[in-house]
């Protein structure tokens, strides 16, 4: 009997130990103030309110994706946000961080994505993105600079 709550014991302190390692990171104020605004934007092309990207992006800002054959600028990356209201709707998103780094005005946000879209011929697509994207304070602003996503191989 003593041999069997020995390994009890045993049991609930090791999934303890292992469940306080699959717990996010604790963020500080910088890093949670950039994840806002990679969540408000989240919010806002979901919304398909025109906010974004528009009123996130540099001037210089680039992106690359696993679906385009090369960096795309501003200019294209709204023209194709565009296209890509008209064509789906975002029904679910899940963003989650992976690891965020602020280092004066710059900062590197890694996370993932899953989502759930409507397409135009009314089928369901789920999709997960790991994303990595740089942003830079404009004065009081942040604000995309770079960015690159891909799928990651799901087993």
């Amino acid at each position: 009997m003593n041999l069997v709550k020995l390994r009890l014991a045993t049991l609930f302190t090791l999934a303890i130990a292992f469940s306080t390692n699959a717990q996010q990171p604790t963020w500080n104020d910088s890093q949670m103030e950039v994840w806002s605004i990679v969540e408000q934007t989240w919010v806002d092309d979901a919304a398909e309110n025109g906010n974004w990207p528009d009123n996130y992006v540099h001037d210089k800002y680039v992106t690359w994706g696993a679906d385009s054959g090369g960096p795309v600028y501003k200019n294209a990356s709204i023209k194709w946000s565009r296209f890509g209201d008209a064509a789906s709707d975002t029904l679910i998103y899940e963003i989650s961080p992976a690891a965020i780094t602020v280092e004066g005005n710059t900062a590197v946000v890694n996370y993932y994505a899953t989502t759930v879209t409507k397409t135009a011929d009314g089928s369901r697509e789920r999709s997960v993105v790991r994303i990595s994207e740089v942003l830079v304070k404009d004065g009081e602003k942040w604000l995309f600079l770079a960015g690159s996503n891909f799928a990651p191989e799901m087993n």
